[in-house]
């Protein structure tokens, strides 16, 4: 028995160890990326809708209105884009209805939703209301559309708002800008 023998990797091995692994993740990388991004959009399509039933519950539950709107700032709807965030507020006086919406000071925030990340958030309206009865007060359906930062319509997500109030993800036939 030889019990000086050095135990470990010769250079050429290591080498080679480290050729293979690079060819196994330049094969696996671009499908863990569309993975982690179909995981994203996924996730936040069910905060979304998630969001849209947590003021639907509190419309009927309080017995008034209740608005979502874009918000940057956490406090008003004054965001450029939904992607930046969203709030919901129980709006008392009843004054963000048809418009942008505002949170006067008779109004509450009710929760605060930070922004997407890279991830493009849009909605064909300034706002979403419930009335008491936990229905949305649009006369038509409404669609947000949550796109993946790498515009990938595969990974993209929809969030459709019949004109009963309720909300319901699809995600198939999406085209992102």
């Amino acid at each position: 028995m030889n019990i000086n023998k050095i135990k470990g990797f010769t250079v050429i091995e290591l080498m080679i160890m480290v050729g293979i692994i690079g060819v196994l993740l330049a094969v696996g990388l671009p499908g863990l990326q569309d993975t982690v991004s179909r995981i994203s959009t996924n996730s936040q399509a069910k905060t979304l809708v998630s969001s849209l039933n947590f003021a639907r519950s509190e419309a009927i539950k309080r017995g008034g209105l209740v608005s979502v709107c874009a918000s940057s700032s956490g406090s008003d709807c004054v965001a450029a884009t939904w992607s930046q965030g969203w709030i919901v507020f129980v709006d008392n006086n009843g004054d963000a209805t048809g418009g942008a919406g505002s949170v006067d000071a008779g109004d509450e925030v009710l929760r605060v939703y930070q922004g997407l990340g890279g991830n493009t958030l849009s909605f064909d309206a300034a706002l979403q209301q419930y009335d008491a009865q936990g229905f949305g007060t649009n006369t038509a359906i409404r669609t947000f559309l949550l796109c993946p930062e790498d515009g990938n319509a595969a990974n993209a997500q929809s969030v459709e708002i019949s004109m009963t109030g309720r909300g319901r993800r699809i995600h198939e036939g999406l085209v992102c800008p």
